[in-house]
């Protein structure tokens, strides 16, 4: 008879300047998990961005984290020493999650595993990979290593030479169950759920050793190629879920777990999601679940027609999310085409009247990308401003793969493709003459007076309904 074989799943650490958790849990590796148990493997978990684990708090070197609301809230960090690269940043630099004691007390807790998996996020978080992996090592330092993730996608012979990994995994779900088959000597029970979105089973949320929210995904891919994303390498097939399926997830986390809080996840939630999301929240309605929804990837601003407002409001959107980008229709043009400002004007008329006040509305603008200007960030933060939206800036980072990407190699001074780390956004390696790493953080102060403007007018405003009110 076979042994069942054992699959540690590892959720790593970030190395920084700065993290938040903005309802980001490692969803694939979450749907990896399901399906391994699925098909009858142990699978274990650990979380390295835990935000409070009790051991991490006792050590007088790391800032505890913290909760804030709708389920977001500060990782646990400690300071380290900034990379080489970073010395002339006058930053500090982190090590964002758990304790390095407290997840080697958590790795030495559970069996050996027969194979380690780990994720991956940003491309220039990779120290944090390195690091987990170099204690995993000391603890097993026998059993296979595997990575996977965007920054083993995008830069895969990087994280091959780097990371410490015996393996890089890019590879689509069907072929790795054919892998995984050959790793362990096991065979999969359920390799046809392997093969589209929809027949995924819901991920093993209850996996995490913390659960204030639920992240959802009724879609894979876009249907857009904006040049500086990297959707469409990521993603290629656009796939979408049932409504009964969305449905169901939803219901389960609420009333089994006490979920209140879920964050959409898509890259394009509302487009084509007539016969999908529109279902799904309609029953939310006439069920009258008592739950909110975020969309912190930012939704198309052309779907967002009035019928479709009054459903979001009325179904709990709550974390509005919208993706602007810029105020210049050339500029408009050359991103993707997917976005003009009559929409976004339409769109936040049609939000306002649907109930949604100025404080739930966020717009993102891009800031930095080649060919934009200083003053085209300032007038697009001024345009949002005159809406009574919340402007959150996007400062460009440089993404391999990307059509943007080999126009930045051609003009970029560092070596984009063997370090990573200029990929950081806070570093801003396409700074120029014109758009200088100063103007960057002077448009950044805008925006947070624009917000705070709006903060205030709103408050304002409430207290002046509230004197109505008592009179």
């Amino acid at each position: 008879m076979t042994k069942t074989p054992s699959i540690l799943l590892i959720n790593p650490w970030i190395t920084d300047f700065a993290a938040f958790d903005l309802w980001a849990k490692p969803l694939g590796l979450l749907l990896l998990a399901a399906l391994l148990r699925e098909a009858g493997i142990q699978v274990d978990f650990v979380d390295c961005l835990q935000r409070n684990d009790p051991q991490t708090l006792q050590h007088k070197d790391t800032v505890g984290g913290c909760n804030r609301p709708y389920g977001t809230g500060k990782y646990p960090r400690t300071l380290i020493d900034k990379p080489q690269v970073y010395a002339d940043m006058p930053r500090n630099y982190y090590r964002y999650g758990i304790h390095p004691e407290s997840l080697a007390c958590k790795l030495e807790s559970l069996p050996k595993p027969d194979l380690i998996w780990l994720t991956s996020i940003m491309t220039y978080w990779y120290p944090g990979v390195q690091q987990t992996i170099a204690l995993i090592r000391k603890i097993f330092p026998h059993v296979p290593v595997w990575l996977g993730g965007i920054y083993a996608r995008l830069c895969r012979h990087h994280a091959f030479i780097t990371s410490g990994a015996d393996r890089v995994v890019v590879d689509p779900l069907p072929q790795l169950a054919e892998e995984i088959e050959a790793q362990t000597g096991f065979r999969l029970t359920n390799k046809p759920h392997w093969n589209a979105l929809q027949s995924l089973p819901i991920p093993a949320l209850d996996l995490l050793p913390e659960l204030a929210y639920a992240p959802l995904l009724t879609s894979w891919g876009c249907l857009y190629s904006c040049p500086y994303c990297a959707s469409r390498k990521l993603q290629p097939k656009w796939e979408r879920r049932s409504a009964d399926a969305v449905y169901r997830e939803i219901v389960q986390w609420h009333q089994d777990y006490g979920i209140k809080d879920f964050a959409f996840y898509d890259d394009a939630l509302l487009l084509d999601a007539e016969s999908t999301l529109r279902p799904a929240l309609e029953r939310v309605c006439r069920e009258d679940l008592e739950v909110r929804f975020h969309t912190p990837n930012a939704l198309h601003v052309r779907a967002l027609s009035r019928e479709w407002c009054h459903l979001l409001h009325a179904g709990g959107f709550t974390t509005m999310r919208l993706g602007l980008e810029t105020g210049r229709s050339d500029q408009q043009k050359e991103w993707g085409n997917k976005v003009d400002t009559t929409m976004f004007f339409a769109a936040m008329q049609n939000l306002t009247a649907a109930g949604f006040s100025p404080r739930q509305i966020g717009v993102y603008l891009l800031a930095g990308l080649p060919g934009q200007s200083p003053q085209d960030v300032e007038d697009a933060i001024t345009l949002v401003g005159s809406t009574g939206a919340l402007p959150y800036l996007s400062e460009y980072s440089p993404v391999p793969g990307t059509a943007m990407w080999r126009e930045v190699l051609a003009t970029c001074p560092y070596d984009l493709v063997r370090e990573p780390l200029y990929h950081n956004n806070s570093f801003f390696a396409c700074r120029r003459e014109d758009f200088t790493r100063e103007d960057l953080a002077q448009l950044k102060r805008l925006a947070r007076q624009a917000r705070q403007a709006v903060a205030n007018a709103s408050g304002a405003a409430s207290a002046c309904g509230a004197r109505v009110d008592r009179s």
